[in-house]
This record gives structure tokens, sequence and C-alpha cells, in this order.
């Protein structure tokens, strides 16, 4: 059983890597999650039980669903493999007689702060829940860790890296006319909302700069007048392998983020998505986004204070020289296919599962 209540019933990571790695492997899979748009791009033979979702401070209702979904289906489980911090609480709370697994996605700890549905006074009080989370996640759970990041305060636990499908051949770069440049992500004030609408703004007529993701609420209607006035073009949320076909025949993929705690330690997992589809990323220092740029050579590092100008930039420099944009790519595409690739570390993960689902129970 694989269970979350906050992410989207199509998320990248519990969908279309781990779930479809592990039906890929010859294992039967029940996924409880809110329900995604549609299910058209399930992998074949996903079982799906659908639950309300955690929304903000409606969380409660979301947490009953999710446990009695485990208590009515635990028994024909060999593993319980649950995504969000909440439910150490709600569902390791007893013992189901089957292993409990956290997979760890982001260092929570660090995120705390960002918690857009509590009250910013009250967002640093997070941490001491956080905190008695992962005490007590150790003495009921197994862990899998997204990161090496936070696996210092976490202690020695599989390390199962938030890497990417990385196709064969990569897609075709620059092809589009105009020129497109493509975020794909959740779109917010810190993963740059505004510099993303005035890159916008300077290439109006030269290049389209298009987003696709969910918009936080606070910014969601200054995004949307922007799209409206033709500024950026929005595609809103799309399932994860329709979000990645926008990557096709695109000049760069942007990732133009803050420099803010959580971003600070996380993997790129947009960098390196960008990437294995043979894209130039043009990206803001994160410490590993800009020490992955420039091991590969896959595009362009831009500061934090001139984010907007430095990005411009980049892209003029990819539109005014011919075959720049593809030498790019080619260099990307290679890096991410050798360091960053799911099919690889997938082998890992469903290992490591299906070893907790085998041991004798204690």
């Amino acid at each position: 059983m694989v269970v979350t209540c906050v992410h989207h019933g199509d998320d990248a990571r519990i969908v279309h890597r781990e779930a479809r790695s592990l039906l890929a492997a010859g294992h039967e899979v029940t996924l409880v999650s809110p329900p995604p748009a549609n299910t058209v791009n399930d992998p074949p033979g996903l079982r799906r039980v659908p639950i309300r979702q955690a929304r903000g401070r409606r969380r409660v209702a979301a947490w009953r669903d999710a446990r009695g979904a485990v208590r009515r289906s635990v028994a024909d489980a060999d593993a319980v493999l649950f995504h969000d911090p909440e439910l150490v609480l709600v569902l390791a709370r007893r013992r189901w007689g089957v292993p409990m697994v956290w997979d760890v996605h982001e260092d929570y700890l660090a995120h705390a702060g960002d918690a857009l549905w509590m009250p910013r006074p009250l967002r640093p009080l997070l941490r001491i829940p956080v905190r008695m989370i992962e005490w007590w996640a150790h003495r009921r759970c197994h862990l899998l860790l997204a990161e090496d990041a936070y696996a210092e305060r976490l202690g020695n636990h599989p390390v199962v890296p938030n890497s990417t499908w990385v196709p064969e051949v990569p897609g075709t770069v620059g092809s589009d006319q105009p020129p497109r440049l493509v975020y794909v992500g959740r779109i917010s004030f810190d993963r740059g909302v505004d510099e993303l609408i005035a890159l916008g703004t300077a290439l109006q007529g030269r290049a389209v700069v298009e987003l696709v993701g969910n918009a936080d609420a606070e910014v969601r209607e200054r995004l949307q007048a922007a799209h409206d006035a033709g500024v950026v073009d929005w595609r809103g949320f799309l399932s994860n392998p329709e979000a990645l076909a926008r990557l096709e025949g695109a000049l760069a993929g942007l990732s133009l983020l803050h420099g803010v705690p959580n971003y600070m330690v996380s993997r790129p997992t947009k960098v390196m998505e960008y990437m294995a589809y043979g894209l130039p990323v043009v990206s803001t220092p994160l410490p590993l986004a800009k020490d992955i740029i420039d091991a590969s050579g896959a595009g362009v590092v831009v500061s934090f204070t001139d984010t907007v100008a430095d990005a411009l930039a980049a892209v003029e420099h990819l539109i005014a020289v011919p075959g720049e944009a593809s030498r790019l790519g080619v260099a990307s595409h290679a890096y991410a296919l050798a360091h960053y690739s799911w099919q690889a570390d997938s082998q890992q993960f469903v290992a490591t599962l299906t070893a907790w689902a085998s041991a004798p129970r204690r």
C-alpha cells in the first residue's frame, strides 16, 4: 500500500517513479491518495483508493480517510509506504503487523517556515511537531530519504534520490518558433514567480515564457493577469507525463528559485528533469544546482541579485548563437543519463522495499 493525503494523486515520485517501478517488478500496488484529474497516464495495474486531500488547516478529514483506508486493506499488504510527515502520527501510532515505511521527500525542518497555511509569526513553532514526528518515526518506521542533505540529522537510512526517468535519446532543442522557455513545478514567490513574469515581459514578442504547474493562492491573481496580458503562457497543472512533454522543442528550462533554507539543501529535481530531456538550464545559484551545471556544462547560473537581467542575457545568447542551445542540451542529457537516472535508482528502491516487506514479522 502506498499512502498520501497531501500530495496530488498524480505526483511524479509517488506514481510515475515509485509505483510504476514496483508494478514493473511484479508487485501489486494499491495507492491511497487524493484523486488525480484523470487516470489516463496511470501505470498499468495500479489500484486506486481515493481519499480527501489535506489542504491548509483542513486536514483532519483526510487523516481519517487515510487511516480508514489502511485499516480496511492492510491485512492484504506486505508493507505500507507513506509520503507525508503527518502520517507518521496518523498511521504509525499503532502497529499494523506490516512494515511501515516513511518516504522523506524533503527537509521538513527547513521547510517549516514556508507553511503558507499558518500565520507567519507562528511558522517557526512548526519545528516542534516536526522534531516530534522524526523522533516517533525512528521508533515505529523504516525511513527512505530522498536527499543526502538531511541524512546527518535523521541517521543512516537508505537514500533513494529524487531522480527522474531519462530517455535514451534527448528531445529536440529550440525547434519551436518563437523560442519557448519552460518552467515546470509549483509556482510561488520563493519559486520565482515575479522573476518569471519580469523575464516574460522583457522577452515579449521575441520568446515565450511558459509556466506549467499549480500556483499558490497568494500569487494566482498576478499570474493570471500576466497570462491574460500575454506576458507568460500559464498552462496550469498538468500530469507529470503531460508536463514533461512540454519540454520537447523548448529552448531552455528555467529554475529561478530563491535562496530559502529548504531549497539551499534540496536536490534540484526540475533541473534534472530539464537535463533528462536534453534542455539547457538557466538556474539561480542554489548550491546543488550550481554544482550540477558547473560539472555538466548544461547551462547558465544566474545571480540572486540580478536574476532577471542575467537570465535575459543568457536567453538572448541562446537565441543569437546558432547551435549553442543544442550543444548545451547534448551535455545536459549525457550528464543526466550518467548521474540522475531513475532507471538506475529504482533498482535500489524496489530492492530495499522488497527486503523490508519480506523480512520476518517481529
